[in-house]
């Protein structure tokens, strides 16, 4: 079939070029006898010469166009000029369904005169396609007879001994039976096989009967061993128990981890920690489980661990609870020396730790109190001194011109000015002293309502300087009120005071995130704030001044035109450090000063409903 095909198309393909090259013959012989016909326009001489091709009885079609591209003459006569191509196309010939179709120019002396068109049949060829057909199809089917009159006669000699075979070896397997044997009917090389078939199953019986026996004997082997495997699995398990037990009474947390991270051992102390029993974590990941340890130091010092490294961490902060631990990596290795596991052993250190932050704390209040009370004895040594040098001097000469009323009454009135200051000065230092020693309790504090009570108070003071106050909706803080009041108070008089304008009062605020940009220094960097800006247009002073304003006695303008004991914003930082916040100050000369003040943000507090918190106003110099 496969030749039969190669064939035709080697034949289709041959007879086609020879067709197209016959047809370009014939063209090309017409257009050398149209030259003339198309020289002198003589379109019957040119219909005559067309009429020759007659002769060629594939050709069912030919017309000439001269150089313009119209209709010189065409054949045979009963056909229209609407048959013909309307258009010439490029010189050659092209296949189509059922004909070969072609332009050849007609030349005389390089010069093209018109073109020549022929439309040869294709009949011709496909009916000789459709007999080698028929011869390719009666050979097939002769050859296919001939295979199945061989195969009969040979199936008696071949097939039906195999078949025989075949059976015989489905018998023995469904049966088990290797006693069976084929029969030999013939000395070929069919009974060259049926022997070699006996032969197998000789041997492979002789083999069977070995390992029936050999079963027998290897089950006596198993129960025996099985019965020494159950005896040592049991001692091993009594040992695994005791071992376990033994890890178990430590009170230090123990865990066994191998290459992929994945506890293998763990003890009780890991039920308390991990508050997870020891079933659900041992052969999971610790980074499955406690997905927020990637990236972190107990993953480094395990991987350290794992290349063969001792690692001692003396403080680690569990991630997983509140707990400090001192951690030890050991590696351990197997019979090759390679390390396939590392055992941790972390040892409590919490109430240390918890001790040692505890006197971290109290050392840097000691020593914030030291700094501060160095500070009040050298600056109250100076202020509380220098009111009593003026009594002493305008004493002295109260007494030499006593005789004189004008200049001794003059002098009395600067004794009891400097009597007064002191009085003044002795207040301020025991409110100050009082802020570091409060024990009043922390409740929820309206900040609108602390502001309201203050403008209340200051009314008259307000009203006198022409003051202006804006104050945007303010949170509610857990704070002591009394010393909040006092906060705001001292904020709101020294901005009434220090200006030579009409004050402008702004209050606003705003929540930041503890350790970002400026709030880097609040106290508890994990914490939210309330930002409260305190704005006035006043006096200011330089900014390079920002860190002693709030210094005990500290005063940056002149006493005689601005009165005060100079501890006012000393005071206000005290109070504000009391509720674990932040003060800091930015301030223009002579274009105002701005106090940010941070409070802790309790957002729980905000949904309380607000009441105006009622406040004593304590007989504090608010200057």
């Amino acid at each position: 079939m496969l030749t039969c095909v190669a064939f035709l198309i080697y034949e289709y393909i041959t007879y086609r070029n020879v067709t197209k090259h016959e047809l370009s013959t014939v063209a090309q012989i017409t257009s050398a006898n149209l030259t003339s016909s198309l020289a002198f326009t003589d379109k019957d001489d040119a219909k005559e010469i067309l009429q020759a091709l007659k002769a060629q009885k594939s050709i069912i079609a030919a017309c000439v166009y001269d150089t313009s591209g119209q209709l010189f003459a065409y054949y045979p006569e009963s056909m229209k000029p609407k048959d013909f191509p309307a258009k010439l196309e490029s010189n050659g010939y092209v296949f189509k369904a059922n004909s070969l179709e072609g332009f050849e120019p007609i030349i005389q002396n390089n010069l093209q005169l018109g073109t020549l068109y022929l439309k040869s049949d294709l009949k011709t060829l496909y009916s000789r396609f459709v007999l080698y057909g028929t011869l390719c199809a009666a050979f097939i089917l002769f050859s296919f007879l001939f295979a199945w009159f061989l195969s009969k006669r040979m199936q008696g000699t071949i097939v039906k001994p195999i078949l025989e075979l075949a059976g015989k070896a489905k018998v023995i397997s469904e049966k088990k039976d290797y006693a069976v044997r084929a029969q030999k009917k013939t000395d070929d090389e069919i009974g060259t096989l049926t022997d070699a078939f006996n032969q197998m199953l000789a041997q492979i019986e002789k083999q069977n009967n070995a390992i029936t026996t050999l079963n027998t004997t290897l089950e006596e082997r198993i129960a025996i061993r099985t019965f020494e495997l159950q005896e040592a699995n049991a001692a091993l398990k009594e040992q695994n128990d005791f071992i376990q037990t033994i890890i178990d009474s430590s009170i230090d947390l123990i865990a066994v981890f191998d290459q992929e991270s994945r506890y293998v051992i763990l003890n009780k102390k890991a039920d308390g920690l991990y508050q997870m029993r020891r079933e659900e974590l041992i052969g999971r990941s610790v980074l499955e489980i406690f997905p927020s340890l990637e990236g972190s130091d107990f993953i480094s010092k395990l991987k350290k661990a794992f290349e063969g490294e001792f690692v001692h961490d003396d403080s680690y902060k569990s991630l997983v609870s509140s707990s400090y631990f001192e951690n030890f990596f050991i590696p351990l290795k197997n019979e090759n020396e390679a390390v396939d596991r590392v055992l941790v052993i972390g040892h409590d250190i919490t109430g240390i730790m918890l001790a040692n932050e505890k006197l971290i704390q109290l050392n840097a209040e000691l020593e914030k109190s030291n700094r501060d009370l160095e500070q009040f004895a050298y600056i109250a040594s100076h202020d509380l001194q220098e009111p009593l040098r003026k009594i002493k001097t305008f004493s002295e000469l109260s007494e030499r011109n006593i005789e004189k009323q004008e200049i001794l009454k003059r002098y009395l009135q600067k004794i009891g000015s400097s009597a007064t200051r002191m009085t003044d000065l002795i207040k301020a230092v025991l409110n100050y002293s009082r802020l570091s020693h409060t024990e009043a309790e922390f409740t929820a504090v309206d900040l609108n309502a602390i502001v309201q009570n203050i403008k209340e108070d200051l009314e008259l003071f307000i009203e006198e300087k022409q003051a202006t106050v804006h104050v945007t909706p303010l949170p509610l803080v857990r704070a002591i009120p009394l010393q909040v009041n006092q906060l705001f108070l001292n904020l709101f008089t020294n901005s009434l005071k220090f200006t030579d304008r009409p004050p402008v009062i702004t209050i606003d605020c705003t929540l930041v995130s503890a350790g970002d940009g400026e709030e880097q220094r609040l106290p508890r960097n994990d914490s939210t704030y309330v930002k409260i800006s305190f704005r006035d247009n006043g006096i200011g002073f330089d900014q390079q001044y920002s860190d002693k304003v709030f210094s005990i006695f500290q005063r940056l303008h002149n006493r005689d035109e601005y009165s005060g004991t100079g501890i006012g914003l000393a005071l206000c930082k005290k109070i504000v450090e009391n509720h674990d916040g932040w003060i800091t100050v930015s301030s223009i000369k002579n274009e105002g000063t701005t106090f940010y003040i941070y409070f802790p943000y309790d957002p729980t507090l905000q949904n309380t409903n607000r009441k105006s918190t009622t406040i004593e106003t304590p007989e504090v110099n608010a200057r």
